[in-house]
């Protein structure tokens, strides 16, 4: 699996997050499938974006190429660094295009020879209407793309269609010898070189954001397969953009959020994720504070739901199945699910079963999510059902629990056990616990009298002080969000 990775010119925002999550999903389930995978995600280290963002650091004693490699280093470095803050593994292979400039160089070499690409000014271009595919991915005709084709000022290219497989260097610009010309590869060049150097001339996926499509990924499959006479990638896979509030993000518009500005404001990476998975990874998604706010609830329904449980088994640790309850249990590959413990997932077969039923559907992330909200309506029936012994119950926790955890790790999602235990609640001062069990307890007298305003005003007031609150059938017990 070959992904187009990250420019790195600026800080990420969460849109690159999205991207990298969704690609990180699809290997955890290729893995979980017991797939073997090999995924490899580029960086382009140098680019326009790269040279200009340089232009304003260099100083005297400083040149243009050591400042490219500076912001490259300085943007890679972040970029890992909040990719691991959000729990988003590192893929197998991250090939640096200005590690490449050999390989790019013998393709570009290959396709002159073969007639499809030429040399012009110092520039080198691929003859477009020499492959009689082009436009097969994004389903344009030429005629089409001709008709918003322009030739800039200073390119020679024979046909306004063409693009430029090399770069002639400025001066003072990073460049390497290749052509009559030194200069750099022009953007589509380096991925088809990483790709063919790292997984050959035909592998099975290759993915990225949608605003890849064209002209991208139908120029890197023009001249790879020009190169290679086969078939480049065997699927693609794009994953849909992000706006805020409707409109795309902009640092003009103000409204350009980094991944560090998310984590800040938010704390937990679960939130992001949900807000993510809660849509199918080809459409687009609006980021709200009504879409966050929803996921946060989302986030907060799990793990009250594991605190819960894990708060039921352990007050049962001493209780014991009966032979009749033995039987009865069904093990973790095969967790039946059943109306007398949740009326929510009537026919809903298999946890694991219709998990996979959703994922295999083109990684239908929304549906699985929803398979695990339904397990988690199935386990607080059973801690509130008559109807089971404790014994029972804790078994069945104790396997829907693990069942669940399992699912959410494939969709990347962490949950930490013994979360009321978790640093967050640690760090509440002990004058402050006292006074939230004090409003807790007051609500609780106040619903024994029937006074419901005001149990709903004290609720309400918790509420906007950051303190979560859910009544169970052992009493109310309350988290910071």
């Amino acid at each position: 699996m070959y992904v187009c990775g990250p420019t790195v010119y600026d800080e990420p925002h969460i849109g690159h997050a999205r991207g990298a999550f969704v690609f990180d999903v699809i290997r955890n389930y290729f893995k979980y499938k017991k797939y073997n995978v090999k995924y490899v995600r580029n960086i382009t280290d140098v680019d326009d974006k790269i040279i200009d963002r340089a232009r304003k650091i260099v100083s005297p004693g400083k040149d243009l190429k050591t400042a490219v490699k500076e912001v490259a280093e300085k943007y890679l470095d972040k970029y890992n660094e909040d990719m691991s803050a959000l729990g988003i593994a590192r893929p197998d292979v991250e090939p640096k295009a200005t590690e490449h400039i050999g390989d790019m160089l013998n393709l570009i070499r290959g396709l002159k020879e073969k007639g499809y690409a030429y040399e012009a000014g110092g520039d080198i271009y691929f003859r477009v209407r020499s492959f009689s595919h082009y436009g097969k991915l994004s389903h344009q005709g030429l005629d089409l793309m001709e008709a918003g084709a322009r030739v800039s000022p200073g390119e020679n290219k024979e046909d306004p269609l063409d693009f430029a497989l090399w770069k002639k260097s400025k001066e003072g610009e990073p460049c390497w010898k290749g052509g009559t010309e030194s200069g750099r590869p022009g953007w589509h060049i380096e991925c088809s070189a990483m790709s063919m150097r790292h997984l050959g001339d035909n592998f099975d996926i290759h993915g990225g954001g949608l605003d890849l499509i064209f002209p991208h990924h139908e120029n890197e499959i023009a001249q790879s397969e020009s190169y290679s006479g086969k078939q480049f990638a065997n699927y693609w896979i794009h994953n849909g953009l992000l706006t805020i509030n409707g409109q795309k993000m902009a640092k003009s518009l103000g409204n350009f959020l980094t991944i560090s500005d998310f984590l800040n404001k938010y704390k937990d990476p679960n939130v992001l994720k949900i807000f993510f998975l809660s849509s199918h990874y080809r459409t687009p998604v609006d980021f709200t504070d009504e879409a966050i706010g929803a996921a946060k609830s989302a986030v907060e329904r799990f793990n009250i739901f594991f605190d819960a449980s894990e708060d039921f088994i352990s007050k049962n640790k001493g209780a014991s199945l009966a032979g009749a309850d033995k039987e009865s249990l069904t093990h973790s590959t095969s967790l039946r699910v059943n109306p007398e413990q949740a009326k929510r997932v009537e026919g809903l077969k298999t946890v694991r079963a219709e998990f996979e039923k959703a994922m295999d559907d083109d990684f239908n992330t929304a549906r699985a999510l929803a398979v695990l909200f339904d397990a988690v309506s199935a386990g607080n029936s059973m801690i509130n059902s008559d109807k089971f012994s404790p014994a029972k119950k804790s078994a069945f926790l104790k396997e829907l629990d693990s069942e669940i955890r399992e699912m959410a790790k494939v969709l990347g999602l962490n949950f930490a056990r013994n979360f009321s235990a978790s640093v967050e609640m640690t760090l509440i001062p002990a004058d402050q616990k006292k006074r939230i069990n004090q409003k807790v307890k007051a609500r609780e007298e106040a619903r024994r009298k029937k006074n419901y305003k005001l149990a709903d005003e004290i609720r309400k007031d918790l509420e906007n002080k950051g303190v979560v609150l859910e009544d169970t059938k052992q009493g109310p017990k309350w988290r910071v969000k």
